[in-house]
């Protein structure tokens, strides 16, 4: 219950926050020269319930407290009680067992509410782990990592931070360079528009994964390659190797481009690039990269 004291002209003297409830502990929630505001439970503070005529009634009394009701004689000793100079009766009426019946209509959006444009930061990372489990990840300190030669490199992109499950991480493109610049020459092509290389097929395999692991899938995507080197003329160039993605996010809903790519049948396909990778032991595009991985 809520009620609202006003100061009157017949009692100048009244300072409105010493105005009380019933229960004089019961005092205004705020007040100032002109008025005192009352916030309470309907079963506290004094008040009463009444029943009749299939209504009930809860009723307190706004009052001077601390009794200042009260007068004195002319030796100054407290006399009885007398009634409170100030007194406001506040009243609250509920109808039972009784339903109401309300009329409404609904009238057609003419046009779609559009959403407001927000502001924020999202973080993608492209980790590299320790293994398939994908439990532990080499930290930057730890570049250049050293592997053998067709040994398994597991790969995971993720998009930190957001709790949208609207939100689709996708690896547009996800390549491997000799050289940190990730636009250097020469590269080899790991997934082209969202779909692994035709010509890799063999080689680079996505991993899914599964809801009991993370939070939200969607904001994940996991994939292994082999380490290989690369090799023009029959000599290799060097013996290491730089790998950058390309990640877009994409709304869950959206079918068109890269968010909703379907994949080729996996058939190798046959080219005459001059720059091939190798992964025997013979010769034979958030924009995120890893460091230097060697092999040994």
């Amino acid at each position: 219950m809520s009620a609202l004291a006003v100061k009157v002209e017949s009692v100048p003297q009244l300072v409105p926050s010493q105005l009380t409830l019933r229960d004089q502990s019961c005092r205004p929630k705020f007040s100032n020269d002109r008025f005192a505001y009352f916030s309470y439970d309907a079963n506290s503070c004094g008040t009463t319930r009444k029943f009749y005529d299939g209504v009930m009634m809860y009723q307190n009394e706004i009052i001077l407290g601390n009794g200042q009701g009260k007068g004195q004689g002319k030796t100054g000793v407290a006399t009885l009680p007398l009634d409170p100079a100030y007194r406001v009766t506040v009243s609250c009426f509920y109808t039972i067992n009784d339903t109401q019946t309300i009329a409404f209509f609904t009238k057609p959006r003419e046009n779609e509410p559009l959403p407001e444009t927000g502001f924020g930061e999202l973080h993608v990372v492209l980790r590299l782990a320790l293994d398939g489990s994908y439990n532990k990840f080499y930290a930057e300190e730890d570049y250049p990592v050293v592997q053998y030669l067709r040994s398994p490199l597991f790969f995971e992109v993720e998009l930190l931070q957001s709790t949208d499950p609207q939100i689709e991480l996708v690896l547009e493109n996800c390549w491997a360079t000799l050289k940190q610049d990730r636009s250097s020459t020469p590269r080899w092509d790991l997934i082209v528009d969202g779909c692994v290389n035709p010509e890799d097929y063999y080689e680079t395999i996505f991993h899914p994964v599964s809801p009991g692991e993370v939070p939200y899938p969607s904001h994940m995507k996991r994939f292994e390659i082999k380490m290989f080197t690369f090799v023009q003329d029959g000599v290799m160039l060097k013996d290491q190797i730089y790998l950058h993605c390309d990640a877009v996010l994409c709304d869950a809903d959206q079918n068109d481009g890269i968010c909703k790519r379907l994949c080729p049948s996996p058939i190798p396909l046959k080219t005459g690039k001059k720059v091939r990778r190798d992964t025997t032991d013979q010769i034979q595009k958030a924009q995120l990269s890893t460091g230097k991985i060697l092999f040994a």
